[in-house]
């Protein structure tokens, strides 16, 4: 039921709940609810008594109807909502309603009086006494009070103590460098744009270089020369260091791969795969030791890349080195075979043997021209049995029997194989055959003699060096570490932390509940 209407006056219908109220009121008290001279005074008597002949019928029906389990029931639930509602300026009322009223009928709701304008609050009968919290939400509360402070405040706490007092201050040293060499501009149309950007075909080549001098400064060669030359140990176990940023051999074996792996966590190195650039930067519990460290970072760098650079002169010297060794042997050979033939000949060349037979031969023909001319003569005036005209005779067979035996060394016929062959010929050929082969091998040992010269200037040329323009200087203050910002971050952390395991152990609580 509305308040603005109960505070009219104006009679409504009641509700299951009130009607179950006045029930019990009218079974408990006899004489009705108009008995009670509270009930009176609040409810008006006149006024009841008036309307209770009219709706005499409805309340003996109702009382009719209901059996005594259902009045306990009844009676059980007015107490129930009695002690649940809070007590307000109709405590009198709700006072007789426990004290049971009379039968469930229509009445005049009791007015209630407006407050004057500027009229002090009424004090209340009783003292308000606060509502207790429950013992489970205190309880809850300080879990949570308790898991903030052990996940945030304290690991800041810690932050804030090593950062702030026992941290000792690092120097730490810069070197900036970049493999080099000279720039091959690739031909074709390909020459202006490589101008303008400075590329060439050799930029492949350092930034390969650039990359091998990266990964060589992280790996455990170069912790192993600087320990020879300077004893990193010492300089990371300084006296200054605090224990925790400080090298610690007695954790684990003192081994080059540990102490490879807290170079790595003290050095930082930057490949810069556009231009080649390598930053390089180490710190150290001093501005002297983080400035020896770095130069000689820097110098290990050096010798890598002059390393390289000479080894890929002398494999590429090596080949052509090679290829002059066989072209010098083949010459060898074929200059021992043309000794070889020139011994078994007698002569220095083919050309020089076949120039002097011929040479015999043109001589004999000569005398024997000169022979016959005289047999002639004789045989004119001399009996042909003259023993003038046979001498003649004879020295003219003598001359064609030399002529035949001298053409016999030039060409002859075998009698075996029926073929010709020219004896001075084939000695021509194996002779050309041999300088042929000689020839061949001069040249093959002119063209190996000029690509040894051709890959020795080439090599000289492709050469790379450490390019470095920034040095490593003498560091002036401590740049790590960050106190500020690591509290700050232990801080963001752990927060972040403790939310997300709240939210999951809420989540969890939640879904089984």
């Amino acid at each position: 039921m509305s308040d603005t209407r109960a505070r009219t006056g104006v009679e409504v219908q009641l509700g299951a709940r009130a009607r179950s109220i006045l029930k019990t009121l009218s079974n408990a008290a006899p004489g009705g609810l108009t008995a009670h001279p509270a009930a009176r005074r609040l409810l008006g008597a006149p006024s009841l008594a008036a309307r209770e002949p009219a709706r005499g019928s409805e309340p003996q029906d109702d009382e009719a109807a209901l059996n005594p389990r259902e009045r306990a029931k009844a009676a059980r639930a007015a107490k129930r909502s009695a002690r649940s509602q809070p007590e307000d300026g109709n405590a009198e009322f709700d006072r007789l309603a426990s004290a049971s009223p009379a039968s469930n009928t229509v009445v005049p709701l009791p007015r209630r009086a407006a407050p004057k304008r500027g009229a002090p609050a009424p004090e209340p009968d009783q003292p308000v006494v606060p509502t207790a919290r429950p013992v489970g939400v205190r309880r809850k509360r300080n879990v949570v009070k308790i898991s903030a402070w052990l996940c945030i405040a304290l690991p800041t706490a810690l932050a804030a103590l090593y950062y702030g007092v026992i941290a000792s201050p690092q120097y730490v040293a810069e070197a900036r460098f970049a493999v080099r060499g000279p720039a091959e501009v690739a031909g074709g149309s390909g020459d202006a744009i490589a101008a303008m950007t400075g590329l060439g075909t050799s930029m492949a080549g350092m930034a390969s270089d650039s990359f091998i001098v990266a990964q060589y400064i992280e790996s455990g060669q170069i912790v192993a020369n600087m320990q020879r030359a300077l004893d990193l140990r010492s300089i990371y176990t300084h006296e200054n260091a605090d224990f925790v940023a400080k090298y610690r051999p007695y954790d684990f074996d003192d081994t080059v791969e540990h102490l490879t792996r807290y170079w790595n966590s003290v050095s930082w190195v930057y490949y810069e795969p556009v231009t080649g650039i390598i930053t390089f930067t180490v710190r150290a519990f001093t501005p002297e030791d983080a400035l020896k460290v770095a130069r000689e970072t820097v110098r290990e760098s050096e010798n890598l890349v002059n390393k390289l650079s000479a080894r890929a002169r002398d494999d590429a010297l090596m080949l052509a080195k090679q290829e002059q060794s066989r072209a010098e042997l083949r010459l060898k050979f074929a200059q021992k075979a043309i000794q070889d033939y020139r011994d078994r000949q007698g002569a220095p060349d083919a050309q020089s043997l076949v120039e002097g037979q011929s040479k015999i031969v043109a001589d004999l023909e000569g005398q024997l021209a000169k022979q016959e001319a005289e047999l002639s003569a004789s045989s004119a005036f001399l009996n042909k049995d003259a023993p003038t005209v046979r001498f003649m005779q004879k020295n003219v067979e003598a001359l064609k029997s030399r002529i035949a035996a001298e053409r016999a060394k030039i060409g002859s016929v075998q009698p075996r194989t029926g073929s010709k062959e020219t004896l001075i010929s084939a000695s021509m050929a194996e002779f050309e055959n041999l300088a042929m082969e000689r020839d061949f091998a001069q040249k093959a040992y002119q063209q190996a003699s000029q690509a040894v010269d051709a890959a020795r200037i080439t090599a000289e040329r492709q050469s790379r060096y450490l390019a470095t323009f920034v040095e490593p200087h003498l560091p002036e203050d401590s740049l790590y570490p960050a106190r500020l910002q690591m509290i700050l971050l232990v801080l963001v952390c752990s927060t972040i932390a403790w939310a997300i395991g709240a939210l999951i152990f809420y989540g969890i609580r939640d879904h089984s509940a």
